[in-house]
């Protein structure tokens, strides 16, 4: 008897410790920023794919098709999706989408942030959507993307996000 309470201690303890091994949401919000970050001040990936008026880097899982118009692109990965805005009027150092995401104030910004480098302009954004969803937005120069996110993977999906914008090459 004694024993059966040490293993439901045991059992107890380890399904607490389990339990705490996921990242909060404002954790994979950080992390996701920094992530994006890093990925803006990288070398952009080369584009693997084309589709419309458009080069674009694919990351493995994802899938692209052309949307309502030439300059909107849908990428799927599992339940998610993403849309992928192309403004060929803006150049790299374009501020645009992120102006236009400030002069919104029915938004509830969770995190901004903006980078610079070299001459292109980009920022990251986790805008709260709902209790337990968030829109993520991505761009970089007349490039934006985004998404609406569970609190789930955050980090992982800005990265990506990231990725892909910053490979977009028009035709």
């Amino acid at each position: 008897m004694n024993r059966n309470w040490i293993h439901l201690v045991i059992i107890s303890a380890l399904v607490a410790m389990l339990a705490g091994c996921g990242k909060t949401v404002e954790e994979q919000i950080s992390q996701g920023v920094a992530s994006a970050q890093s990925t803006f001040e990288d070398v952009a990936l080369e584009p693997s794919k084309e589709v419309g008026k458009i080069n674009v880097y694919v990351p493995s899982g994802y899938a692209v098709k052309e949307g309502a118009n030439e300059m909107n692109y849908i990428f799927t990965k599992g339940k998610d999706n993403f849309i992928l805005f192309v403004n060929t009027i803006e150049a790299e150092d374009s501020k645009l989408h992120y102006e236009n995401l400030l002069e919104d104030k029915e938004k509830e910004v969770v995190k901004e942030q903006t980078f610079q480098f070299k001459e292109a302009f980009g920022f990251t954004a986790v805008v709260k959507h709902s209790d337990e969803q968030y829109e993520l937005v991505v761009s970089s120069g007349g490039v934006k993307m985004t998404t609406l996110s569970e609190d789930k993977k955050i980090d992982e999906k800005l990265a990506e996000m990231m990725q892909i914008v910053r490979s977009v090459k028009v035709n």
